[in-house]
């Protein structure tokens, strides 16, 4: 059961109604992504693919449950209010009956034809054989901002529980500044969608835009469209940049690669140095500048077409045949990225290298995907390589990142089989970055490893 109780949403009303939250007319996110919702080709409400069964929590009156009404679809909402769920049918000259559902504590409103319903009850109560019904979609236009934030994993569970195994789920949120405003509707990030929704959904970050009235025009509300599967890796860092959650961006050179930088060299003079998903860190331009051939992995092309832009350099940019991506070269040879996911990589494009300098790669792949990380790598790797690499520990029962907790152990296990592992130095982060992650201590390791020749 819920930990808000309808007494809460009766004196919201009572109050100030919901003019907070409440449109007059359908909303545009709903009209500009109907295809996010109900599938390809849906375009003005038209039905390409039949007719589906939508879900829409926390509904209130919204407009957009009429919307969907007339274009066909079949309907069901979710309204603590009584009076609320009388106001909407009332409003919008709809037939309706009303039944009692003693098990919900509530009540049943539904059209004449039954294809528009309104649960009068506890959102976390409803399940699909009180339903009787599978849905097919989710229509989410900020249903999530407004429950209590301790509630947020069990109203999911509800969701997942009444989709389809097939589903499509659109989703709206409102996002602003830590303390900008208390209460609701309360603020979710990124992280926090793909923490409550990454398990069962391929989520897609679709847009952030400015507020749109009654909001505050400071707040921020993104959309994103989910549809039945897992995540795919490209479209989570697209969206972190595109959200401006890139909090490990840094225009200069990393303290590590300065400091350790004759130790990538191995007395050499110039070096081919690959910097995995390198973003468009100033590390990039340091080596550069320095005389090295540089050589990145980026998955989000975007922030590579910046980077050239922002470096000034002329380069060339062209389709990677065989995988779904782009390589950017400056004119000179010296600087390559490859905008596409690192596990598209091989030894035949990338070619190989005399050092590799991780930043925080490693900690950032899903940790099932670390032994084909650390393969690859070896694949490109010079017979005389070096390679630098930082890791983060900390508590993993707490935060579960990225960065992701990279224990010793497992670095030394990943590279045992080929390679000497050593700690160069580690340092406990302090102040702001662990406080970041509700974490109490953080440990930065770095490592050098080296050809095992025994």
């Amino acid at each position: 059961m819920s930990t808000d109780k309808v007494t809460v949403w009766e004196q919201q009303y009572s109050e100030s109604g919901d003019k907070d939250w409440f449109r007059d007319a359908t909303n545009e996110k709903l009209l500009s992504h109907m295809e996010a919702l109900v599938g390809p080709g849906a375009k003005n409400g038209e039905i390409s693919q039949g007719a589906k069964a939508i879900l829409v929590p926390l509904c209130g009156r919204s407009k957009d449950m009429v919307y969907l009404y007339n274009q066909g679809h079949t309907v069901v909402g979710c309204e603590w209010v009584d009076s609320v769920c009388v106001q909407f049918f009332t409003e919008n000259n709809i037939q309706y009956t009303k039944s009692t559902i003693e098990t919900l504590g509530g009540s049943l409103y539904q059209s004449e034809d039954g294809r528009l319903r309104v649960y009068q009850c506890d959102f976390l109560l409803l399940t699909a054989e009180l339903v009787n019904l599978k849905f097919d979609s989710v229509l989410d236009v900020q249903s999530l901002n407004h429950i209590n934030p301790r509630d947020r994993k069990q109203y999911v569970r509800v969701v997942r529980s009444l989709l389809k195994d097939d589903f499509r789920y659109l989703l709206v949120t409102i996002e602003y500044e830590p303390f900008a405003h208390r209460g609701r509707p309360h603020s979710i990030s990124y992280n926090a969608v793909k923490e409550l929704f990454g398990a069962f959904s391929n989520i897609k970050f679709v847009e952030q835009v400015p507020a749109s009235p009654p909001l505050k025009s400071t707040w921020k509300e993104s959309v994103f469209s989910m549809i039945s599967g897992t995540e795919d890796r490209i479209q989570y860092w697209q969206a972190r940049w595109a959200t401006g959650q890139s909090q490990w961006h840094n225009d200069e050179p990393q303290k590590f690669l300065v400091k350790y930088i004759e130790e990538l060299k191995n007395g050499k003079d110039k070096i081919r140095i690959f910097l995995p998903m390198c973003g468009k860190a100033g590390d990039l331009m340091w080596l550069y500048n320095q005389g090295h051939t540089v050589v990145g992995n980026e998955g989000v092309p975007f922030i590579v077409d910046q980077f050239f832009r922002e470096s000034k350099l002329d380069y060339t940019k062209t389709a990677i045949e065989g995988v779904s991506g782009w390589k950017y070269s400056s004119k000179d040879g010296r600087m390559t990225i490859f905008a596409c996911d690192f596990f598209n990589l091989t030894p035949a494009l990338v070619g190989t290298v005399d050092a590799v300098y991780d930043r925080g790669a490693l900690e950032a792949i899903n940790i099932p995907e670390r032994t084909n990380y650390v393969n690859i790598m070896k694949s490109i790797l010079a017979k005389d390589f070096r390679y630098v690499l930082n890791g983060y520990e900390y508590d993993d029962t707490i935060f579960q990142g990225p960065p992701r907790h990279l224990p010793r152990d497992q670095v030394f296990n990943l590279f045992k089989d080929f390679c000497e592992v050593d700690i160069l130095e580690e340092v406990d982060e302090e102040g702001d970055r662990p406080a970041r992650f509700n974490l109490e201590w953080m440990v930065r390791v770095c490592y050098t490893i080296k050809p095992d020749y025994s």
